[in-house]
Order: structure tokens, then C-alpha cells, then sequence
């Protein structure tokens, strides 16, 4: 089982803003499944009661947290004493503690009935809250009965945080007497819990779907319905599902790398076979050229197999596929070879009307000898029939200039750290995210990260004051850009991953 805690990786593989499993995380809402009436019940019986309150629960069912919400909840002034017992507590030490929270010279329960008696009358109320009550002794239990029952109308009104084990100690402090009542916290049904899963996922920019229905029913399971254990959980179900897909990962990407070097044999040998036939079929199309120079129509026909490679190959390194598909991009070395046929077809032509001139004027009873000679002439002429080829070479420069490794990290160490960006997506060829960014506006840049010890392309929208700003900008992305989920992010956290 993975470590417990959010880290980059955590948030990042789940797109979450913070962990949602925290016990009070941002954005955290009450639940109140089951707690509200409790709560409810815990204000109506402290105004209109003298009873000690307690309440209890197994470890995870929600009592420091209803506790905190109850400190909290009150719409009237209260002096709020919190006492949370981490060892076995007497009644001396719960007094010095009470003592020292009323700011009291002395440790006596008559100096503190007094003092309570007298804020009382000045319109504030004391509420003592102990947690971990199950720590306490009879001793401590006796005194915060008697603060409970308090000096005529004036008294503290006490709560008790407990599991089960303190219910026996209760009864033998309360001697048959009516001086305590218990609530009994309650554990959550299943579709309960999903609510409350769901909750926490959506507060960190998720839904439901992170999880699949057997492992919703894997959590109801193990934690029985109590929410602390339903957080131990679900969290840990999360990260051993990332640690699991991220083993996978890993192995399916180490098969290919044992054969990397067959690979590069393979690639090595291809390129040289592609190469030698290139330099034939240059060859053969200009032997060609020559026998069929008095033939116009045939140069066009012949000449379009060698140049159109020469001029598409380059252009194909640079475009994507979809500039390859166009229409656009296949007629385009068409025009090129025409304009490039023309020195063919033109340089034999006087060439060949030549040496008819000179075997009439000097050897007219032989005419065949003139005639094997002065090919060897039209053979020399004919040799810029290679030009074309030499004219698309620059074109492997220009895709070599279109494909960078920095990305846009000038701009980002230039922000602010404090704004906010939108991360659309990312992907392990920069030519996507280089694609995507020269087609969409200049709000979007692209950055590169190392993930897993791989390079990894990130691409980002626009650079935003706060996060609010960041989240309403989601809402004016197109359509197709928002179905990927963009999430709001620092732009600090990019800068460090820069460095």
C-alpha cells in the first residue's frame, strides 16, 4: 500500500485542485447525513438543560469534527473551553486546565463556579468541551458533573467526546441519578456514502466517476459507514489504482526498449536501401530523359516519378497529417516539375538539329557515325537534369526549425507567480502541442516537463489574477477544449517544474 499523502503526482494523475480526502480540506462543506440532527439535538438540550452531554462514537465516526462544527454553529456569545485528553486526566489536571482557559489565579472549583456565575450574569455563556473523554478517570467525570449542575441558574454547559468504553464509568458517577445524556453516533447507509464521496470529489473539481461501482462498494465495505474510515479508504484505493496503472506503464514501455537496437539495425539498413534506390531511380529517369528528348510529351510523364519524392519527402517531415491529405499539398510538386521540364526539353533540342547540319556540309555518305557520336554531346548537356533534385534539400533545414524543446518557458518564468492558467492538456509529441498552438489563439502556450523520465508537452490557457478568474475563463473555451476538463493551476508550480 502506498504512503497516504497528495503529492504532485496524486493531483496531477487525477486532475484533482486539492486532496479530497482531507479531514477538513478546502472547500469543505458539513455533511450532514445522520450529524446534523445530532447537532441540533446538542443546542436544544445546552439551552434548556443541565445535562452533561455526551456523545460517542468508534475511532472515524465523525466526533472531533462535529465537535469542531459545534464551537463553531452558536449564535450567541460563549466562551469556548476546549480540553482534548491525550492521557489518562484526573480531576486536579481537568481543573488547572479549566482554571488557566478562565484565566483564574487559583485552581478551586468554587473560583470557577464563581467566575462562570459571573459571566453568566454579564450575558456569556461557557460551554466546556472535552474530546477523548474516554481518557478521563471517576475523579474528572464527578467535576465536570458538578460544573454542568453549576450555582443557581448559572452553568457551563458541558460536552463529552467519547467512544463506547465510557458508558459503565457514566453510570457508576451518576448514582441511579438523571445527570448525563448520551447520543450514539450512527454509521452511513451506502447510498449515503456515495453522497459524501461525491461531495468531497466534486469540491476538488471531480465527479463520481473517479471511482468504478465495485470499488464504491469496496469502501462501504471496509469502513462500515463511518466517515473517517470512509476517507482512509477511498484514498487509498486511489493511489494504489494510480501506483498499479503507473507499474503498467512502466512495463509495457520496457519491452521495446530491449529491442531499441534492432530497431535502429532495421532503421539504419531501410535508409541506405531507400538512399541507393533513390540515386537509381535518379539515374535511370535521366538515361531516359535522354533517349526520349525529342519526345515532349513523354519528359512530363517521366520526370513527375523523380521529382515529386525529392519535393514531397521534405514537405512531409514538416506537415501533419492532415496538411498531407489536403489537396493543396499533392498538386503542389506538379506545377514545380513542369517548371522544371522545360531546360530538359529545350537543351536537346538545338543540340539534336546541330549535328544534322554538320553531317550534310562534311560526312554525308556516312550519316550513322554523326549520329552515335553526338549523343555523347546531347549526354553532356542533359547532366542539369540533377538540379531540381538539389532544389528541395533546404526543405529538411526548415522542418528542422519547426520542431523546438523549449516551448514557451521564456513566458512562463516572465508571469507572475502568483496568477493562475488553465492546463488544456498534454501529450508526449511536441508537434501536437506546437499544432495546437499556432492554430488556436496566443492565449495558448505550451510548455515541456519530464514525467515518469519521459518528456512531457504541456499546454496552457491565458495567465489570470486569482483562481476565480482562472475557473470562469473554463466557461468561454470551445466546446471541444472544455470535454478535455482544463483545471486551474499556479503558475508557480510551472515554474518550478522548469528549473
Amino acid at each position: 500500500m502506498t504512503h497516504l499523502y497528495a503529492d504532485d503526482d496524486y493531483l496531477d494523475h487525477y486532475q484533482f485542485e486539492h486532496d479530497p480526502f482531507l479531514e477538513r480540506g478546502v472547500n469543505f462543506k458539513f455533511f450532514a447525513a445522520k450529524r446534523r440532527p445530532v447537532l441540533v439535538e446538542l443546542h436544544h438540550l445546552a439551552r434548556y438543560s443541565k445535562l452533561m452531554l455526551v456523545v460517542t462514537g468508534p475511532q472515524g465516526s465523525g466526533k472531533t469534527l462535529l465537535r469542531q462544527v459545534l464551537l463553531t454553529s452558536s449564535k450567541e456569545p460563549v466562551k469556548n473551553i476546549v480540553v482534548v485528553a491525550e492521557a489518562t486526566v484526573d480531576a486536579a489536571s481537568m481543573l488547572q486546565q479549566i482554571s488557566t482557559a478562565l484565566q483564574l489565579p487559583e485552581s478551586h472549583i468554587a473560583d470557577v463556579l464563581s467566575h462562570i456565575e459571573q459571566m453568566h450574569m454579564a450575558g456569556q455563556e461557557v460551554h466546556l468541551v472535552v474530546d477523548n473523554a474516554e481518557c478521563l478517570d471517576e475523579s474528572a467525570l464527578l467535576l465536570l458533573q458538578r460544573i454542568a449542575q453549576g450555582v443557581n441558574d448559572a452553568c457551563a454547559r458541558v460536552f463529552i467526546f467519547s467512544d463506547s468504553s465510557i458508558g459503565p464509568l457514566l453510570e457508576r458517577v451518576a448514582d441511579n441519578t438523571d445527570l448525563h445524556h448520551v447520543i450514539a453516533l450512527e454509521p452511513w447507509d451506502r447510498d449515503e456514502v456515495d453522497e459524501y464521496i461525491e461531495q468531497r470529489l466534486v469540491a476538488a473539481g471531480q465527479g463520481l466517476d473517479v471511482f468504478t461501482e465495485p470499488q464504491l462498494a469496496d469502501i462501504f465495505a471496509q469502513s462500515k459507514g463511518w466517515p473517517g474510515r470512509v476517507n482512509h479508504v477511498a484514498k487509498a484505493i486511489l493511489l494504489e489504482q494510480m501506483h498499479q496503472q503507473g507499474t503498467g506503464k512502466q512495463a509495457t514501455m520496457q519491452i521495446p526498449y530491449k529491442h531499441v537496437a534492432v530497431v535502429a539495425v532495421l532503421a539504419v539498413a531501410l535508409l541506405l536501401i531507400w538512399m541507393a534506390q533513390t540515386s537509381e531511380s535518379e539515374d535511370t529517369a535521366e538515361s531516359a530523359a535522354l533517349e526520349l528528348s525529342g519526345k515532349h510529351s513523354n519528359q512530363q510523364v517521366l520526370t513527375l516519378p523523380l521529382t515529386e519524392p525529392v519535393l514531397r519527402e521534405p514537405l512531409a517531415q514538416a506537415l501533419s497529417s492532415e496538411e498531407e491529405g489536403s489537396d493543396y499539398a499533392g498538386s503542389e510538386p506538379v506545377f514545380v516539375d513542369e517548371r522544371a521540364v522545360q531546360p530538359i526539353a529545350s537543351a536537346p533540342v538545338p543540340v539534336s538539329r546541330s549535328p544534322a547540319e554538320v553531317v550534310k556540309q562534311v560526312v554525308v555518305p556516312q550519316p550513322v557515325a554523326p549520329v552515335e557520336k553526338k549523343p555523347a554531346a546531347v549526354v553532356r548537356q542533359a547532366q542539369p537534369v540533377a538540379k531540381p533534385v538539389s532544389i528541395a534539400k533546404p526543405a529538411p533545414a526548415a522542418a528542422r526549425g519547426l520542431s523546438g524543446t523549449a516551448g514557451h518557458s521564456r513566458w512562463y518564468k516572465q508571469q507572475a507567480p502568483a496568477r493562475y492558467t488553465l492546463q488544456v492538456f498534454a501529450s508526449r509529441t511536441e508537434a501536437i502541442a506546437q499544432r495546437f498552438v499556432k492554430q488556436n489563439t496566443a492565449q495558448y502556450h505550451y510548455f515541456r516537463k519530464e514525467h515518469q523520465g519521459q518528456p512531457l508537452f504541456v499546454v496552457t490557457y491565458g495567465s489570470f489574477a486569482d483562481r476565480t478568474a482562472a475557473q470562469a475563463a473554463i466557461n468561454r473555451l470551445p466546446e471541444n477544449i472544455r470535454k478535455d476538463k482544463p483545471w486551474s493551476r499556479t503558475l508557480l508550480s510551472i515554474q518550478q517544474e522548469l528549473r
